[in-house]
C-alpha cells in the first residue's frame, strides 16, 4: 500500500503565484499517482533461497521506443490496435496475437513484476473475449540476439516462437471450446530451427481450475522468477507454477501424448539471460507499473 499524498494548503496574495503553484502541485499529484511500483515477493521455494535487491528498470509504459511489437496477421474487419499513453500500454487484438517485446537485455538472477487487466468494455462494438495473459522471460533467439525483434522470424504467430529458448507461463488461455480455460507454464525450445519437435517440459496442471484464471476488470499483478535455474509464476501473490531441479514433471513434445520425467539441468539446461516478452492472442489487454528486481542470496 502507497502512503497518501499529502497536499499542502495553498495560500498566497497573488493570484498568479496561487494558479502556479495548483498547477505545480497538480502536476506532482499526477507524477506521483502516474505509476505504483509492485513489490516482487520472496515466497514458495524462494522464501527460503533468495531475497529481493535492486530495482534493474522501472519505467511506466510511456516510452513505446522501448519496446517491440509484433503482430500476427489476422482478421482485417477486425483491426488491432496497440497504444502506449498515461502510463499505460493498451493493446487491444480482437483477431490476431500480439508479442511485445522490451528491447533491454538482462543477465542472471531477476524478478519481473508488473500489472495486467482485460477490460471487458466493447471496443468498436465488438466484444472482447478475456484470455490469454501469457509471458516469455528470460528469452533468446539461439542463432543470433537481434533475430528475435525480426518480425519475419517472429510473427506474433505463438507457432514462431516455439524455435526461441527461454521460459513460459500463461493464464487463461484457450481451452476445449473456451476461453479463459489453461493455465500453464513451459521451458523453450519447443522446436529446433528447422521446425522439428522438441521435448520441452509442459507443466498444465492448473488448466480449468478457478482460482488460477482471469478475473475480468481486475488488475492482476504478475510475478516472474529465475533464479540460478529455480522457476518461478506468480500472480496476485500466490505462486502458481515453480520449478528446481530434481522436480518431477510433465514433458511434451508436438501433439505425442505428455509424459512423465525429472527436471535436471544436463536434460534442460538453465537460461541465465535474455528478454521479456508480454503476449496475448484475440483479447483486449492494459497493462501498467513494469518493473524488473535484481535477486541475491539469503543470508
Amino acid at each position: 500500500m502507497t502512503s497518501p499524498i499529502r497536499i499542502p494548503i495553498l495560500r498566497h496574495k497573488s493570484p498568479i503565484i496561487r494558479i502556479s503553484l495548483i498547477a505545480i502541485t497538480a502536476l506532482f499529484v499526477s507524477a506521483c499517482s502516474q505509476r505504483e511500483e509492485p513489490k516482487a515477493l520472496a515466497i514458495g521455494y524462494g522464501a527460503d533461497i533468495f531475497k529481493i535487491g535492486d530495482v534493474l528498470y522501472a519505467k511506466s509504459f510511456n516510452q513505446p521506443e522501448d519496446w517491440v511489437i509484433q503482430v500476427e496477421e489476422g482478421d482485417t474487419d477486425k483491426k488491432p490496435s496497440t497504444e502506449f499513453k498515461d502510463g499505460i500500454f493498451d493493446s487491444y487484438m480482437p483477431a490476431a496475437g500480439c508479442t511485445a517485446w522490451l528491447k533491454q537485455k538482462f543477465e542472471g538472477p531477476i524478478a519481473i513484476v508488473y500489472k495486467v487487466k482485460c477490460p471487458t468494455d466493447r471496443v468498436d462494438g465488438v466484444d472482447v473475449q478475456v484470455r490469454d495473459i501469457n509471458n516469455f522471460w528470460h528469452a533468446s533467439d539461439p542463432i543470433a540476439e537481434e533475430n528475435l525483434f525480426d518480425k519475419k522470424l517472429y510473427t506474433g504467430g505463438f507457432g514462431s516462437y516455439h524455435k526461441m529458448h527461454g521460459y513460459y507461463a500463461s493464464t487463461g488461455g484457450g481451452g476445449p471450446n473456451q476461453s479463459n480455460f489453461t493455465t500453464r507454464f513451459r521451458r523453450y525450445p519447443r522446436q529446433d530451427y528447422q521446425g522439428n519437435d522438441l521435448e520441452h517440459i509442459a507443466l498444465n496442471e492448473r488448466d480449468g481450475k478457478e482460482e488460477y484464471l482471469i478475473t475480468p476488470d481486475k488488475w492482476h499483478t504478475v510475478q516472474l522468477v529465475a533464479y540460478n535455474g529455480l522457476t518461478q509464476y506468480i500472480v496476485d501473490g500466490k505462486v502458481v507454477y515453480e520449478l528446481k531441479e530434481g522436480e518431477p514433471i510433465t514433458i511434451g513434445k508436438g501433439s505425442e501424448p505428455l509424459k512423465q520425467g525429472t527436471y535436471t539441468f544436463d536434460k534442460f539446461p538453465v537460461h541465465n539471460s535474455g528478454y521479456v516478452g508480454l503476449r496475448m492472442v484475440r483479447t483486449h489487454h492494459q497493462y501498467k507499473d513494469f518493473t524488473i528486481y535484481r535477486l541475491y542470496p539469503k543470508g
